[in-house]
Formats: C-alpha cells, structure tokens, sequence
C-alpha cells in the first residue's frame, strides 16, 4: 500500500510540473513575482517592478525575538538563547511586497519560477550566514492528504534546489507528519501549538543521528511548526538543528498593550 501511495504522490508531483513546462514553451518567459512577461534577451529573474519591490532581510536580527541585533547572523540574544529547539534562522526576505507573491504563486499556483527564484535567494543566504556548517538538509513533511491535494511539497523541492545549488546532501523522507492538522494560517499561536502537538516523527533516525541539520520550508509565522520538527530531530541524535525559510513572518510584539517592533513569534 505504501509503494503504491508513493508512486500516485510521485505520479501527481509529475503532472503538476509538466503542467507547469507546457505553460512555460507555450508562453514567453514570465515574471516569477507578478506573471508579467519578462524581456528573454536581458536576462533577468524578476521584473524591474518586482524587485524594487522585493524586501531585503536587512541587518542581523535574534533569530527568537526578531529585535535585538546580533552577531553573527541567524542567531540568538541572550535573552531568547535557550528558549527554542531551533538553533538559528535564516531567511531570504520578510514575508511581504513580491517575497509574499513569490510564496503565493509558487505553493498555490505551481508556479516553480517563483519556487526557483525563492530557493536560489535562500541558498545565498544560507551559504553567507552558514558556511561549512550544515551536514544535511531535511525540508519540512506535509501529510500525504495535503500532498495529495497540491501535488507537491513545495518545502521539499526548495530543499532539493538549494542542496544543489550549494552542494549538500538532502533527507526528504526524513521526516513524516502523521497527523492531518486544518490549515494553520491565520490561527492564534496557541491554536498552532495544538494543533501541531505530536505531529512530526523522524522515520530514520540513523540519517540525522550526529549531524548538523537545516530543516527548510517556505514560511515561517510563529515558529510552531519547525519547533515541532526541530525538537523531534534533536530527540533523535541531531547535534544542531537550523531553520532556512524562503520569508518569515515579522509579527507586532505587545509589551503591556504597546506594540514594541516587529517581532517573530
């Protein structure tokens, strides 16, 4: 039963990204952030308006509370050091203008020019903030419903690009999700943290025992999600587990009903 539910997710990954290569040789190349069509002879990945309108990560912020600046990047101040299973986070922009878009068309629209465009800036982040530090990549599982559902793992395929991007080795099955959780954008923190209790296993935990491990996904809003897979992984033997996302999330920070900054939570 597993071999043939593998091999219909396989069958249905196919069908999304030829879909996705006819539309491309029967259309001009297209602007992975808006869909406009882009100029063939100058080359370039996004159109001059959507990268004007691209964030940038900006300096180096704690990884924990998105305030304090710290150094080196992806880090954690004194304050947040300890809190998280996570060790560090990296990511290539904040989640809004063209990254929001980029995100949105690539795991909602199969768009894969955007998932290349996301994966190739992510993997310029992690190679400047994470040099030499990182054994294995292991992208964050999706249950099979969901799966079934989009086609693919939008998570696994940024995993698989930037593993050849920067030449490291990546675990797809490493992790498994065996429970269906409802879609987790827009609920609470609180409700994420429910919902996402006990739903992440490490099918072997031989691959990750004694490594350095960067889990990669798409987003990352409050962090419930790769907590949940970063603990797990440090439970089965990983010495050190990092969080690499296409855009994070800044959320406001109440301090007795001020907001205080942007702040990951």
């Amino acid at each position: 039963m597993s071999t043939l539910a593998g091999l219909l997710r396989g069958a249905a990954t196919g069908g999304v990204r030829f879909a996705a290569d006819v539309r491309d040789l029967i259309y001009p190349p297209h602007c992975p952030g808006c869909g406009g069509h882009l100029d063939p002879v100058a080359g370039e990945a996004l159109c001059p308006t959507c990268r004007r309108d691209l964030p940038l990560p900006g300096e180096p912020l704690c990884a924990g509370c998105g305030i304090a600046a710290v150094a080196p990047a992806a880090r954690f101040c004194p304050s947040c050091r300890g809190r998280f299973a996570m060790d560090a986070v990296v990511f290539a922009a904040p989640y809004a203008g063209t990254a929001k878009e980029l995100v949105h068309r690539f795991k909602y629209k199969a768009d894969f020019a955007a998932g290349h465009f996301l994966a190739h800036a992510l993997a310029d982040r992690v190679d400047a903030a994470l040099p030499g530090g990182v054994d294995l990549l292991v992208p964050v599982p999706l249950h099979r419903r969901r799966l079934a559902d989009r086609g693919f793992n939008q998570a696994a395929l940024l995993a698989r690009e930037i593993a050849r991007r920067i030449g490291l080795p990546v675990a797809v099955a490493a992790l498994r999700r065996g429970t269906h959780t409802r879609t987790l954008a827009g609920l609470h923190p609180e409700e994420r943290s429910r919902e996402l209790r006990e739903a992440f296993a490490v099918r072997r935990a031989g691959q990750v025992a004694g490594r350095r491990v960067l889990l990669v996904d798409d987003v990352l809003t409050t962090g419930a999600t790769a907590e949940g897979c970063c603990r797990v992984l440090k439970d089965a033997g990983a010495v050190w587990v990092g969080v690499a996302v296409a855009a994070r999330v800044l959320l406001p920070l109440r301090r007795h009903g001020e907001v205080v900054a942007g702040v990951q939570r």
